[in-house]
């Protein structure tokens, strides 16, 4: 964590483009911690971490379309995943494109999945890309304001988002 408040302090806005393309709710606090330090813009930060995640969904997305790898499918049998729960996945993502998206996207640990399946489940790309931009309008000042006004705690906030990931992930395999 320490590297990564270094490097976005010293490289700014070169940096904090590619790491909000991997991990945007984790930078964005760590964003809004500095900010308000004066590192940071919080004006240029939401609309370079929005782009950064949308690029990111969009790759999970378009990987989604290109449709389930075979060491996958094996990979998924072994939690239960089959066609006949894909098919009933595929029905839920197009009969509520905007609750599934969004859920996907809020929710640490599930996320990538959510977006994965939203590509093989084939939602329109337009509408996907609306959906995840007004989730992430919505979700961003969120983490930037708990950076700003707890930045000095994004230690203890990153540990419990990833506690948080990782009790959802349990939670979704069983």
């Amino acid at each position: 964590m320490e590297h990564i408040v270094h490097l976005l302090a010293q490289y700014k806005y070169v940096i904090l483009f590619p790491l909000s393309i991997i991990e945007g709710p984790v930078i964005a606090v760590i964003a809004g911690f500095l900010c308000i330090n004066g590192f940071l813009n919080p004006f240029l930060v939401l609309p370079v971490i929005v782009s950064g995640d949308m690029i990111g969904d969009s790759l999970f997305y378009f990987l989604g379309r290109r449709g389930i790898p075979d060491f996958l499918k094996k990979i998924a049998g072994y939690f239960g995943l089959n066609p006949a729960r894909i098919m009933r996945t595929r029905i839920y993502f197009n009969s509520n494109p905007v609750s599934s998206i969004s859920l996907s996207k809020i929710t640490p640990g599930v996320g990538i999945v959510g977006i994965y399946l939203a590509g093989i489940t084939k939602i329109p790309y337009p509408k996907f890309i609306k959906i995840c931009f007004a989730t992430s309008v919505v979700q961003y000042p969120v983490y930037l304001c708990l950076g700003i006004f707890y930045g000095d705690a994004y230690i203890r906030i990153s540990y419990y988002l990833n506690a948080f990931t990782s009790i959802t992930l349990i939670a979704a395999l069983t």
